[in-house]
């Protein structure tokens, strides 16, 4: 069992982009970190630190998730799991409502029932998504603008985010929420766009590819560094605030900037020599131009992001050659 004394952070999607930062950034400062991987999930050395304990489990049995409250009695808990792709939504629609809703619908229930039986409180920072405000949405996006989802994963993340509002009204539930707008590192797995243009451009370098095919290079993101947005999830966690935090870097770029920087990151110069745009690839609907507003995280968190759109992608291209995870999980 862990002393009551000690701050105890649990993640959910530990081994995830965001989820492996976390628990890197928690550990370095002294804190204890439980991590909750899959049964099957293989943990990369660089992933394991001091402070750092990995549980196995299944996260949509209520029983292992409420034993994991139980043994462990932790102060702190962070749902970064999800099966977070937009377009494996349309195909697996089943496991995104699994995963992005009902779990959490478990996990608050579970919070519920600890709090009543042991008189503690757990604060529970949830990752909500800038997918839910929908394409047809006017920008700049900000915590009060009304959510219009347009995919099941979007769906299901509006959803999740109404129930911790709604535990937190009704319940006083310590709940905050992270509205994450798109954020990319060297871990993203290969079936995100943006990892998979620096793991192309890097591969075309060094001739093992000659083209990297992709769909509509005009969309436009507010994209920003994951370690960056990982801080202020710290932070609202740990100042406890009970709040909703949009996290943005309020610029846009497009598809075709990350080309632009990524090929001459990797010495190839101008990138529409290599890249073809293929419109069987476009979205039908797509969130492209939206950007968000990150003014309370600026005034309430003392936050800002801090690399540069054009860093970041250039440290994803650098990190190509460097023997890092190409396909980190998701959750």
């Amino acid at each position: 069992m862990i002393n009551d004394q000690v701050t105890v952070h649990l993640i959910f999607g530990a081994l995830g982009q965001d989820g492996s930062y976390l628990a890197e950034q928690l550990s370095a400062e002294g804190n204890q970190v439980i991590g909750v991987i899959r049964n099957s999930s293989i943990i990369p050395n660089e992933y394991r630190h001091e402070n750092i304990n990995y549980v196995r489990g299944d996260i949509l049995d209520t029983n292992f998730v409420y034993s994991l409250l139980e043994t462990f009695r932790p102060t702190h808990i962070y749902n970064l799991a999800s099966a977070s792709s937009v377009s494996e939504s349309y195909i697996f629609p089943e496991l995104s409502l699994r995963i992005n809703l009902e779990f959490v619908q478990e996990l608050l229930n579970n919070l519920e029932r600890y709090r009543t039986k042991s008189g503690q409180d757990i604060f529970l920072l949830q990752a909500s998504s800038s997918e839910m405000y929908g394409p047809d949405q006017q920008s700049p996006i900000n915590e009060n603008t009304p959510h219009d989802p347009r995919s099941p994963y979007a769906e299901h993340k509006s959803m999740a985010h109404n129930l911790c509002f709604e535990a937190r009204s009704n319940l006083a539930m310590k709940i905050g929420t992270a509205i994450l707008f798109n954020h990319e590192s060297p871990r993203r797995p290969l079936k995100f766009v943006s990892r998979k243009i620096s793991h192309g451009a890097f591969a075309i370098s060094q001739g093992r590819e000659k083209k990297l095919v992709l769909g509509n290079i005009n969309v436009q993101r507010d994209w920003g560094y994951a370690p960056d947005y990982v801080e202020a999830i710290s932070l609202i966690a740990q100042s406890n605030l009970v709040d909703d935090f949009v996290l943005a870097t309020g610029k846009l770029h497009s598809l075709e900037d990350m080309c632009r920087v990524a090929f001459k990151a990797a010495g190839l110069g101008d990138f529409s020599k290599y890249v073809d745009s293929d419109q069987s690839l476009y979205r039908t609907i797509e969130n492209s131009g939206l950007v968000g507003v990150a003014e309370k995280a600026h005034l309430k968190l003392n936050w800002s992001h801090k690399v540069s759109f054009e860093l970041m992608i250039e440290q994803m291209v650098n990190q190509e050659s460097v023997d890092t995870p190409s396909s980190a999980p998701s959750m």
